[in-house]
């Protein structure tokens, strides 16, 4: 359905802006040992990035993910399906310790259908609910179609490429989230440039749209937020997003499926 399909583009989009930009659309359910306990614990102090300089705002922000190894992703994103509300949940971990091979295992709720991905040592493992235990091991040459609009689940790249969508940061006030001393930010997206980023058909209403940052004070990402309207194939498209980010360089474990559940995915 290219409206589904909008609609993920659009989720993944979402988190690149984050600064968490996922390795796939189509995540994966996180098993209970993958993703580590909570930690209120608040991150080291560091300057917070000046609200009115974009270029101060992300050379900071770019700076702290680059120490990122390991985090955990929690969004969600709201929005209307055939003329009735629809939800669609995502939930993760990923581990980026080594840059050039990144792993990650993330669930996605799409309206009430359940799908999961993993992604060890280059390989890429999808699986439905209906699929049972079976894990389908994607080939090679169809990863591409499978993976984020973004060109790499580097969180620095993520930022970079969310730099060319921005007109203006506004520090809002300082919050507390979870226990942690955060800065809260609203950032004015050019519309048109975000579309492009995400890969998604999806048109945003108007020429730009608000997107919240919340950063703590070592300047990551901890919570971001969104509420738009845009159009897909000549429909009315709302959508609501929240992120949470965290558990930053905790230990991770995500591995490949057992090779006796796997089967190759047909072309």
């Amino acid at each position: 359905m290219i409206r589904n399909r909008i609609l993920v583009a659009f989720a993944a989009g979402m988190t690149l802006l984050a600064g968490c930009a996922t390795a796939a659309p189509v995540p994966a359910q996180t098993a209970p040992a993958s993703v580590p306990p909570a930690s209120d614990a608040p991150a080291t102090s560091a300057a917070a990035p000046a609200g009115s300089d974009i270029d101060d705002f992300m050379a900071k922000v770019v700076a702290a993910q680059k120490g990122v190894k390991t985090y955990t992703l929690d969004m969600s994103m709201e929005t209307v399906m055939a003329g009735q509300p629809a939800k669609i949940v995502m939930k993760g971990v990923v581990d980026q310790s080594d840059p050039a091979n990144i792993n990650m295992s993330m669930d996605m709720d799409f309206a009430g259908m359940q799908m999961k991905t993993l992604k060890v040592d280059g390989a890429m493992y999808l699986k439905m609910a209906a699929t049972g235990k079976q894990w389908m091991k994607v080939p090679k040459d169809q990863m591409a179609q499978y993976e984020s609009a973004t060109d790499s689940a580097d969180l620095t790249a993520g930022m970079e490429k969310a730099k060319g969508a921005m007109k203006k940061i506004d520090l809002v006030g300082d919050e507390t989230l979870d226990g942690v001393a955060v800065h809260h930010y609203r950032i004015t997206v050019d519309a048109a440039g975000l579309s492009e980023m995400t890969g998604s058909d999806a048109k945003i209403s108007g020429d730009t749209f608000d997107y919240d940052v919340w950063l703590d004070d070592a300047n990551l990402m901890r919570k971001v937020s969104m509420d738009v309207k845009a159009d897909a194939d000549g429909e009315d498209l709302p959508m609501t997003v929240n992120g949470v980010m965290g558990h930053f360089n905790e230990p991770v474990s995500i591995k490949a499926p057992d090779p006796k559940d796997v089967v190759e995915m047909g072309g």
